[in-house]
Formats: C-alpha cells, structure tokens, sequence
C-alpha cells in the first residue's frame, strides 16, 4: 500500500472541475513534525495579481497570507478554514498502472458510497511518490484534480513554515 510522505517540497497543478474557478500553479511545502504546510504562488486580491505565501500552522489553527506587491508586503490571519490533501491511504485499492507524463505509475482508489465521494491516487512506480490525486463528489457535482510535479521527499528548511517577525508584527485578522 502507498504511504502519505511525512515531509516534501513539490511544485502542485491543481484543476477544479464544474466551477469557473482556474487552474492554480504553487509550490507545496509540507512537514509533518512541523505540523505546517506552506503555498508560495500567484493569486489574485482585488482584481490584482500578486505573489502569495500562504502557511498553515495546524497545530494552533492558524493560517498566515502574505501578499507581496512592488515595494509592499502585507500580511492576515484567520482560523484555517481550507482542507489540503493528506490522504489517509489505509483503504485504497490497487486497480494497475497507468502512465502520467509518460512516467508510470501505480494507480489506487477508494469510493466511498455513502457519501458519493471517489478518491484515486496515482504513485511513481520507481520512488513511490505521490503523482495524481483525483477526488470527485457526486452529490455535489465538484472534482478536482492534483498533480505533482517536482517533487522532493526530503524535510525543508524549518524556517519555510515560519512568518518573519518583522513581517508578523504587521499582521492583521481577516
């Protein structure tokens, strides 16, 4: 059976299906010691693109946004209220293998009938390393897909997963 990595860095496509919602390109860093994950991409903030570094702090709930613009940095913080893939891969069923840009992979999924959900995951054959997600909901009409590009199974600097103090004194709530 496949194993969630406990710490890694990976350059993410994620793909929302049956919404207007585009696609989104970031970096992923995850250690689970730290309990913390860290996004650093492009998003837009009042009809403006700029330079995001999101990290969740799920120890304390806390998730931290800095925005960084030409010459301007501003951070917020709230309670977590967004879900990133840590699948618990303990009931995923391997059906074969498949290829993903040409590297193959060994192909698992999960169906939960009860709540209409259908979870695959797609692992590198050679390092057996996370390649796809694919999650669909039935009931709500939503899926969404994650590929993994990049990746790095090895713990980052602790320091990745913390604000600088200089730029957390001027946090402020949202």
């Amino acid at each position: 059976k496949p194993v969630w990595p406990r710490y890694f860095s990976a350059s993410v496509a994620q793909h929302h299906y049956n919404n207007r919602e585009p696609p989104r390109f970031f970096r992923w860093f995850y250690d689970s010691e730290k309990n913390k994950d860290r996004l650093d991409g492009i998003t837009e903030v009042f009809g403006e693109r700029t330079w995001a570094q999101v990290i969740f702090d799920h120890t304390i709930q806390r998730e931290y946004v800095v925005l960084y613009q030409p010459s301007t940095v501003s951070c917020y913080y709230r309670n977590i209220n967004t879900t990133l893939p840590k699948p618990n891969l303990a009931n995923v069923e391997y059906i074969g293998t498949a290829l993903i840009d040409d590297l193959p992979v060994y192909h698992w999924i999960e169906t939960d009938r009860t709540r209409g959900i259908t979870f695959q995951y797609f692992e590198t054959i050679r390092y057996r390393e996370p390649k796809r997600i694919d999650v669909s909901n039935d009931r709500e009409g939503r899926s969404e897909t994650w590929l993994f590009y990049e990746f790095d199974a090895c713990a980052q600097d602790p320091e990745l997963y913390d604000v600088p103090l200089f730029i957390r004194a001027t946090c402020t709530s949202f």
